[in-house]
């Protein structure tokens, strides 16, 4: 009897022992998967964010947090830190909970300068123009763009003002007719702001409807601006980063100022 109760208290000794250590392996291997570099932090967003969306104040609304994730399933260019969404503009939809790459976002940031960013001595103006005259929607805050504007046989008064270059036909005024013209009218500038159309959720294509661009002008490019949107058409194309100068046309354009009139 004594020999089978010691054999039935070794039998319980040694369950106890085995369940202790199955426990201490399960807890070790938690431990390893957080501990041993097998886990990564990523961020995501607690709800869906279209396309165009300043990032700033869904930040400062707590939207976004960090997320374990195994490391073989952390995308390319998957945003770790929330730090890295400051001062970013999202360039495509953003779901609810997935990695965030950088590739969504813009990273063209506003230049210094109340709340726009508008250089010292310069005039903010907005103009919109069609999706397909925009660069199909791709144009995102501090983007350098160059501003074509064209005109239909424009008719100008020699030597007179930017006021007096256009006139109707049929008048007395002596004018001087163009043919229809495009011009290189602004060839680099910044762009402040943007509002592109917002792409369809599952499509790559924007839809075709007008951007409203801000731009950082100096106040003669500010006035010749409104004045070829008032009274032609406007075309943009998109220039590499941090481009200053553009390249401008001299010997195939006709210059503004002879188109407002004040060159014979």
């Amino acid at each position: 009897m004594r020999s089978r109760g010691l054999v039935v208290a070794i039998a319980v000794v040694l369950a106890i022992v085995a369940s202790a250590a199955v426990i201490l392996y399960t807890n070790g291997v938690k431990e390893d998967a957080v501990t041993g570099g097998s886990l990564s932090e990523v961020v995501v967003a607690s709800q869906d964010i279209p396309a165009n969306t300043n990032l700033n104040p869904l930040l400062d609304q707590g939207v976004f947090s960090t997320l374990r994730v195994p490391t073989d399933a952390v995308v390319d260019g998957a945003i770790s830190d929330l730090s890295q969404l400051r001062g970013l503009t999202s360039t495509a939809p953003i779901l609810a909970n997935e990695q965030i790459p950088v590739g969504r976002l813009s990273s063209g940031e506003s230049p210094q300068g109340g709340p726009l960013g508008i250089s010292d001595g310069n005039i903010a103006v907005s103009i919109r123009v069609d999706d397909e005259a925009a660069v199909n929607g791709s144009i995102t805050r501090g983007s350098s763009i160059v501003v074509y504007a064209t005109f239909e046989s424009p008719e100008f008064l020699p030597g007179g003002t930017p006021q007096q270059q256009i006139t109707k036909a049929g008048t007395s005024v002596q004018t001087s007719e163009l043919p229809t013209l495009t011009t290189t009218l602004i060839p680099a500038v910044r762009v402040l702001e943007v509002v592109n159309p917002v792409v369809a959720e599952g499509s790559s294509q924007s839809a075709n409807e007008p951007v409203t661009l801000t731009l950082d002008l100096t106040p003669q490019d500010a006035q010749n601006l409104v004045y070829a949107q008032e009274t032609g058409r406007i075309w943009i194309g998109l220039l590499p980063p941090d481009e200053e100068v553009g390249h401008p046309l001299p010997f195939s354009v006709i210059p503004i100022d002879r188109v407002l009139g004040q060159k014979s």
